[in-house]
């Protein structure tokens, strides 16, 4: 009896450790994606930004000229 009863505690526990390791392999997975979302959304602005401002002076080069 006292065996059956260690193998269903080792049981318990070896389901709680692993649930236990899942979730924090699960945040930890969450943290670095969300991280790499951060960094893709920085550098996507960073290239609009750029050509945005590009963009203008070549129309404003266009239309004006020193002279003017």
């Amino acid at each position: 009896m006292a065996g059956v009863t260690a193998i269903f505690f080792s049981y318990v526990a070896g389901v709680r450790l692993g649930r236990q390791q899942c979730r924090a392999d699960v945040a930890q997975q969450s943290g670095y994606v969300q991280s790499e979302t951060i960094k893709i959304i920085g550098d996507v602005n960073a290239e609009t930004f750029n050509r945005g401002v590009d963009d203008i002076r070549h129309v404003l080069h266009e239309k004006y000229t020193i002279a003017e």
